[in-house]
């Protein structure tokens, strides 16, 4: 496992940052890859793989981080599973904070749940977490993607 700063101020078990950028607008996108060995292993027969079958980009939600949106990209492998006795033929890369499937993170469901724990009503957690929940932090996300220059009605939509 590599450190850098940034890793460590980030925090999330099992990921590495590759990446910070600032978005037009504020907020920042975090970049991440695994940085756990055990996450080319087969859930199945816990065989390692190095046979890569696809590479994909996840967006699972966190905390915030200061005062600024924060989107998170991870950046994962879908491996290959060769073993011949094993049924599953392929599997991508998750760390215990974000299983398989998840789309939020554990420290964001454990904050949420304490809040919750700690007398605090749902609605009022709901609230105080709404970005990360709710998934507003897809303004980032189509920020990142719309080329300059191009209206958001579609991928066909020009400016006259």
């Amino acid at each position: 496992m590599s450190h850098n700063g940034t890793t460590i101020l980030f925090g999330l078990r099992g990921v590495r940052v590759r990446e910070v950028e600032r978005v037009a607008g504020g907020g920042r996108v975090v970049r991440v890859v695994t940085d756990d060995p055990g996450a080319s292993a087969c859930p199945v027969c816990g065989v390692f793989s190095s046979s890569v079958r696809q590479r994909r980009t996840t967006r699972p939600r966190d905390l915030p981080y200061g005062e600024e949106l924060l989107v998170v990209r991870w950046h994962k492998v879908r491996y290959a599973c060769r073993e011949e006795l094993c049924a599953r033929k392929a599997f991508t890369e998750r760390i215990g904070e974000v299983p398989a499937g998840a789309r939020v993170t554990g420290r964001l469901r454990r904050a949420a749940g304490k809040a919750v724990g700690g007398g605090q009503a749902v609605s009022g957690a709901v609230a105080d977490f709404a970005d990360q929940l709710a998934g507003r932090a897809s303004c980032l996300r189509r920020a990142r993607r719309r080329p300059a220059g191009r209206a958001g009605a579609g991928a066909g939509a020009r400016r006259r």
